[in-house]
């Protein structure tokens, strides 16, 4: 499977870059260092749900969009769950990082 950007937790690894608790300072990177593609913010994405970060899905907030991130223990104690589904349209600013990391991909290959 690949990067999909109606799936919360890849488009919210690559909108933050990676995954930051939104009530705490822990932070998911399991692969520092690693290629930064779609490929690397989809595995970080489906990781973080393998293991228990809640990601719902994004809102808009003014001129920026926001993702709600918890980490495992911020969601136990919130009594929140990740969303299982896709969201119904990818956020545009998703759609344009996703085109501009294709495109210097293709530029760089």
């Amino acid at each position: 499977m690949s990067f999909d950007p109606k799936d919360p937790y890849d488009a919210a690894a690559l909108y933050d870059m990676w995954l930051n608790c939104s009530r705490c300072p822990a932070t998911f990177d399991f692969e520092p260092g690693g290629e930064v593609n779609l490929d690397y913010y989809h595995r970080i994405g489906q990781q973080a749900r393998i293991e228990n970060w809640a990601v719902l899905p994004a809102r808009n907030h003014g001129e920026e969009l926001v993702f709600n991130v918890l980490c495992p223990d911020c969601a136990r104690r919130f009594g929140v769950d990740g969303c299982d589904g896709r969201m119904e349209l990818a956020a545009p600013v998703i759609d344009q990082i996703c085109q501009a990391m294709r495109d210097a991909s293709e530029q760089a290959a």
